[in-house]
């Protein structure tokens, strides 16, 4: 890679890690921060739902806009300052209306930055070359570094997991003016033209399905690991190094996958992923020492790291450039709106009416056997869909 190009990577790298970095702690700690100013699970896996309910919405809409101007950055620096602006009265409030007001207002923003951000990046892979994991792996950097650092710093979970990540996305706002689009405009897309992909397309379907139950078996362990590990007694440490080595394992998961990519097809990758996430949640249905659970965070290579780069894989074979904003906010709609909706309000609910995580963990197995099934329905990868201007490239079956 020469010298422009690697420069050329930089913004796109450093908004992975700052981003990323601010979910490192969001995602484990802020669940058990909900938790300590005396609300109910129930109340806990409601608010953790406010996420996945703007993404039903959000992503299509912020995804449209992207692909009608062709000006995704423009788009991301509006989400993150949204985004910041939004998380920011968490600092003071603590009743649950407020709550639930202040992160409804937070996910408006924030539900969308992932699509848009791997919009530019598939963007900038097709134009300039190079690959789309090798982006995405300094976002799981990015996690490990403050996800680790907080558990280990923090004697408790207070409100330094609000002002931690609250910094990272200030700081990530100013961050985001150093993108650039390069983003082909192939046409004014319709309003629908997202539903219209997955109204014409059978194996977008399969996938979403897919997708979605794949997530809802997630959020036992996205949106109530910290509370888990507390109540067995374990130190806030036990969640950083879970998290942490999860996604190093994940790191690897995408060093490796570009060469996978040559040798099995997406939907196969992801059957498989969806396979060992149930031997995982197996053995967290019984986990009860650190050391085991730290053990199973690192089959996270195969829950998070290859499903989602498999996912990307999948659509980008099926989804022409010029809608990939619109692509993608469909994606995460589906995928994390439907799915995370309903596994984070049926986890919050599912965990007092079970008696703890234990039980959660092993309706999550099931839902990830189904997910596999249902994966492998999608009919074998086409070719790569061409950029507007150029012919079809030969592609990997």
């Amino acid at each position: 890679m020469t010298p422009p190009q690697v420069a050329g990577r930089i913004p796109l790298v450093g908004f992975y890690m700052l981003y990323f970095g601010s979910v490192g702690v969001t995602q484990p700690f802020l669940p058990a921060y909900l938790r300590s100013l005396a609300l109910s699970t129930t109340q806990v896996g409601l608010l953790l739902a406010l996420s996945p309910l703007m993404s039903l919405v959000a992503p299509p809409l912020w995804g449209h806009l992207a692909d009608r101007t062709g000006k995704i950055s423009h788009v991301l620096t509006l989400l993150v300052v949204g985004a910041a602006l939004g998380f920011s009265p968490l600092l003071g409030v603590s009743t649950f209306p407020a709550l639930v007001a202040t992160l409804a207002v937070y996910a408006c923003f924030a539900s969308s930055i992932t699509p848009m951000v791997d919009s530019l990046a598939l963007n900038r892979v097709a134009q300039v070359g190079g690959n789309y994991a090798h982006l995405r792996l300094f976002g799981s950097v990015g996690f490990i570094l403050c996800t680790v650092s907080f558990g280990l710093v923090a004697k408790s979970v207070g409100q330094l997991a609000v002002l931690a990540p609250l910094v990272l996305l200030s700081t990530l706002a100013v961050w985001s003016l150093t993108l650039r689009s390069r983003t082909p405009l192939g046409g004014t897309p319709h309003p629908l033209a997202g539903l219209r992909l997955l109204r014409d397309n059978k194996d977008l379907r399969w996938l979403l399905a897919a997708t979605s139950l794949h997530w809802m078996a997630c959020t036992p362990y996205n949106g109530m690991l910290a509370i888990h590990v507390l109540a067995l007694g374990l130190p806030p440490s036990v969640v950083g190094l879970s998290a942490g080595a999860g996604v190093a394992a994940e790191v690897a998961a995408l060093l490796l996958y570009p060469r996978l990519a040559h040798r099995i097809a997406p939907r196969h990758l992801l059957g498989l992923a969806f396979f060992v996430s149930a031997l995982r949640w197996v053995g967290m249905a019984f986990a009860t020492s650190p050391v085991l659970l730290v053990a199973l965070a690192l089959l996270h290579s195969m829950t998070f790291g290859v499903f989602y780069v498999g996912s990307v894989a999948f659509m980008a074979r099926r989804v022409p450039q010029h809608l990939r904003a619109s692509g993608q906010g469909i994606f995460a709609a589906v995928t994390f709106g439907v799915g995370g909706l309903v596994g984070f309000a049926a986890s919050g609910a599912g965990y007092a009416l079970l008696g703890g995580g234990h039980g959660l963990f092993g309706v999550a197995a099931l839902l990830e056997v189904v997910a596999a099934v249902l994966v492998l329905q999608a009919s074998p990868s086409p070719k790569p869909l061409p950029k507007p201007d150029e012919p079809i490239q030969a592609a990997p079956p």
